[in-house]
């Protein structure tokens, strides 16, 4: 039997001995209950960015930080009014920690054209303990809901649904799960499992002591409306965090990827090409018991089949190297593994997909680069925050083209966004290299083509003549984009 929330008791017991002579100490509790941390207190509101490698387009400073004290549980970029900007979407949840929250209602940050709010306009009536969130257009009308995951404790209500509308989503649930048997829900994902043309939902769950084991759930889009009762559970019992889908066998039919907490292994959950249903055991597990947070799918390698990873400790990615046969690739070497949040997105744009985690106890947002198949096993990003870290998002929040960083935590600061800065552009012209095109680059370009160095082979033909000058000169009056021309 697998005892939860040991650490509560214990960090709290501390934190009451503490009290009077050194004062209350300080801690939070992560979403699903399992890991409790103390924390410090700071003096500055900034972390610190560190780059180990090139390529991440996000500075080292974040370029907003939202100052409400929230408990994010987890974020979604999407334009959710229809203006055509994105807006954030912020869940939050409440649990054991000191100093307690007052608010945890769920929000939307929108997107006024010149910036994000950092007040949101959106906040739900309800106000319950909210562990993730999807977004999709469930009823097919061209608007967006949101849906939400629910625990904090079990509950019948473990899922919640707030339809979209011309103006945004009702601040109101329209639709209430009445989940059998009872769940504390940790996290969803929205696809088309049964191959109608609607999104079904399925959530990955546990319980509490002395019962912590749930099976996972789908939910099914009948017409537009989610069954209010899961039309499907796993046969396996166990402790669960992230779901994600994928075609793993090429068979047009989207399968299940679960992560799967201590003493359960992660697996994947074929759905039958003949039955259209998700198969109730794992077709394929990784093979060894972890402490697995977050699951992902990608076609890492490039070769056509969908691969799977898996956050723990460490995170590590498989890849399929023939059908259903998966391999492991990489692994992180970060030494404070075991993340909260943990995802795929392509950061750079490059068409290969990145690996990205958040970690709760440390506050440390790590971005893994994928390099044309190998992915980097050191971060090559990380922003390291003075508060514990929840959940992040990419999307282009500033319309420039790029997909942004979002970041979630507990604290005064819950929320800091980085904003992607685009590669510069090449500018052959610019030979001094100061991003102006001006005399003193026909100037270098005079040095180079008196002394025959290879800037003066200014169209790379090997020869110093006449057509240099030309292809200079016409390069010049072109100009760069990002030159000031």
């Amino acid at each position: 039997m697998h005892t939860r929330n040991g650490w509560l008791v214990v960090v709290a017991g501390l934190a009451m001995g503490a009290s009077g002579a050194t004062g209350q100490m300080l801690y939070e509790t992560s979403q699903d209950g399992n890991t409790v941390a103390t924390i410090e207190p700071a003096t500055a509101g900034q972390g610190q960015g560190i780059a180990r490698g090139s390529g991440v387009p996000y500075p080292l400073v974040p370029d907003v930080q939202i100052m409400l004290r929230r408990q994010i549980g987890g974020l979604h970029i999407a334009d959710m009014n229809g203006d055509g900007l994105n807006d954030l979407v912020a869940v939050c949840f409440n649990s054991s920690a000191f100093p307690p929250y007052t608010d945890w209602r769920d929000m939307i940050f929108y997107n006024t054209g010149t910036a994000l709010e950092t007040v949101p306009s959106w906040v739900s009536t309800e106000m319950v303990h909210t562990g993730d969130v999807v977004v999709g257009d469930l009823n097919d009308d061209g608007h967006l809901d949101i849906v939400t995951i629910h625990g904090g404790s079990v509950t019948t209500q473990s899922v919640r649904v707030y339809y979209g509308a011309a103006g945004g989503p009702t601040m109101t649930a329209g639709w209430v799960s009445a989940t059998s048997p009872a769940a504390w829900g940790t996290a969803g994902v929205l696809a088309d499992f049964d191959n109608d043309g609607d999104l079904d939902l399925v959530t990955s769950n546990q319980g509490v002591s002395p019962d912590p084991y749930r099976p996972l759930f789908m939910f099914r889009n009948d017409g537009g409306v989610l069954t209010p009762n899961p039309v499907w559970r796993s046969e396996d019992v166990a402790v669960q965090n992230g779901v994600a889908a994928g075609d793993f066998d090429g068979d047009e039919w989207l399968d299940l990827a679960a992560a799967k907490w201590s003493g359960f292994e992660s697996a994947i959950y074929y759905t039958s090409s003949n039955a259209g249903e998700i198969e109730t055991l794992p077709g394929w597990s990784v093979g060894t018991t972890g402490t697995d947070r977050g699951a992902a799918t990608a076609d890492f390698d490039g070769d056509g089949r969908v691969d799977v990873a898996f956050g723990g400790n460490p995170s590590r990615a498989y890849a399929q190297t023939e059908p259903g046969v998966f391999t492991q690739v990489w692994q992180n070497t970060d030494p404070f593994s075991g993340p909260q949040d943990f995802g795929v997105h392509d950061v750079n744009g490059d068409g290969w997909p990145d690996i990205a985690e958040v970690h709760f106890s440390t506050g440390r947002m790590h971005i893994y680069l994928n390099r044309e198949g190998v992915i980097d096993s050191d971060p090559t990003w990380t922003y390291d925050a003075p508060n514990v870290g929840n959940a992040f998002a990419f999307g282009d929040l500033n319309d420039d083209g790029w997909d942004d960083l979002v970041v979630g935590y507990s604290g005064d600061i819950s929320i800091r966004i980085f904003y992607a800065v685009p590669p510069k552009e090449e500018c052959a012209a610019d030979l001094n290299g100061d991003g102006k095109l001006d005399f003193f680059d026909a100037q270098a370009f005079l040095a180079a083509f008196a002394a025959q160095q290879p800037e003066g082979d200014f169209n790379g033909d090997g020869e110093f003549d006449f057509f240099d000058a030309q292809a200079f000169l016409g390069a010049f009056a072109a100009g760069c984009a990002l030159s000031g021309r």
